[in-house]
């Protein structure tokens, strides 16, 4: 790993930690919506060189809603298709009302769309266990087995790497960093259940580890696909080493409602 990523996760890990684990919620609903705000200007920035022109401003405006929703309902007794209704109709009307020609309307609507629901709203998700019972434990536990899962893959995947996973869409990646990569974040969840976890289960543990990673290991993916699309290495460059807020969080972007729903089932 290069020196700029570790210093990178030195500074970043410790407050990231601070403000789940110490702060009231609000505090992280707030960092949030700062880190989804970013997030969509990176993916609105990406559409922008492929010739789209979205509607950054107002998709980053109610993406900003939308992540406070799952702090705290805007609208009471509303459920999520008054706010997909809302945003589309929003989209849609000042789409019909800007002075631009009417070419590319289809495309520049759906991309404001997208940007709301593909970064915005995966976001919220993780405000959303947040505000969970034992929400702090769980989402530091996600945050534990997704690192791991990433550590684990990249040493797997360069000490051992032969395989391809999806060349296509990440030619890097290997089918034994994937194996890595699981294997340490079962490795991540056990630990998480003997130290701050011991609600969850053995069986529980080995589940939550192998799937999480599933989940974001198809995050990844859909975000290099996003990139090679709009011809970018990376989404920005915000985090040293690291690249842009999604390039950090497209694991978590799919993460998080696994975890969120998973446990709404348990």
């Amino acid at each position: 790993m290069g020196i700029k990523r570790i210093l990178s996760s030195i500074v970043l890990i410790p407050v990231l930690y601070f403000i789940v684990w110490k702060l009231p919620p609000e505090y992280f609903a707030g960092l949030a919506v700062v880190a989804a705000a970013i997030g969509q200007y990176e993916f609105y920035r990406m559409a922008r060189n492929r010739g789209s022109k979205p509607h950054a401003i107002l998709g980053i405006a109610l993406g900003v809603l939308l992540v406070l929703t799952s702090y705290q309902p805007l609208v009471t007794g509303m459920g999520s298709a008054f706010y997909i209704t809302m945003v589309l109709l929003l989209i849609m009307l000042t789409r019909l009302f800007a002075p631009r020609p009417v070419e590319g309307a289809v495309e520049d609507i759906s991309i404001t769309f997208l940007g709301v629901f593909y970064v915005a709203m995966l976001f919220g998700f993780q405000v959303a266990i947040r505000m969970g019972a034992d929400g702090k434990y769980w989402l530091v536990f996600m945050y534990l087995v997704i690192w791991a899962s990433d550590t684990g893959a990249y040493y797997a995947g360069t000490n051992l790497g032969r395989h391809k996973l999806y060349p296509k869409i990440s030619p890097h990646k290997s089918v034994e960093g994937l194996i890595g990569g699981v294997l340490a974040a079962m490795a991540a969840a056990h630990l998480c259940r003997v130290w701050f976890l011991p609600v969850l289960t053995v069986k529980e543990a080995t589940l939550l580890g192998f799937i999480l990673v599933l989940a974001g290991t198809l995050g990844d993916f859909v975000e290099s696909l996003l990139k090679r699309s709009a011809g970018v290495k990376d989404s920005g460059t915000i985090i040293p080493g690291h690249g842009g807020m999604l390039d950090r969080m497209d694991s978590m972007l799919f993460a998080a409602p696994v975890l969120y729903y998973y446990l709404g089932m348990r």
